[in-house]
């Protein structure tokens, strides 16, 4: 397989752990337990997350890691240590360029659970054999 279908599969596996431990962490944030509205608010949240930031994310990755090949550094903590800081970076961009009025605004309960989800769900994959190789290849 090239490296863009490596890279699908596993984007879309931390899209799933994501959208799972948002889920939960905020299933458990909240003190009603309205089990629909928590899986409709997370599933807009990462819908309008992968709508804005999507295509950048991806055409970041493929330029930070063709210069980082070569480090070696435990790559699901490097893949957590990437997610997290363009997913800040852009949130805070996007506030600069659009104002107050953005989709994801940096700020809140569901920034804080996405960024938390999105740091360890890299380390929660790399601990499967299938995916820690996955992530060795890219």
């Amino acid at each position: 397989m090239n490296k863009l279908a490596y890279f699908l599969i596993l984007y879309l596996s931390l899209f799933l752990t994501e959208l799972i431990g948002s889920y939960l962490f905020l299933m458990f944030d909240s003190s009603n337990y309205d089990y629909q509205g928590c899986l409709a608010a997370v599933a807009l949240w990462n819908l309008w997350r992968v709508l804005f930031y999507g295509l950048t994310f991806m055409i970041l990755y493929f330029l930070f890691f063709t210069y980082v090949k070569n480090l070696k550094l435990y790559k699901p903590l490097l893949f957590s240590l990437f997610n997290l800081l363009v997913y800040i970076l852009l949130s805070v961009l996007s506030i600069v360029i659009w104002g107050k009025n953005v989709p994801l605004p940096p700020q809140g309960v569901m920034f804080w659970i996405t960024s938390i989800c999105i740091f360890l769900s890299p380390i929660i994959l790399g601990q499967i054999s299938y995916f820690k190789r996955l992530m060795g290849n890219m």
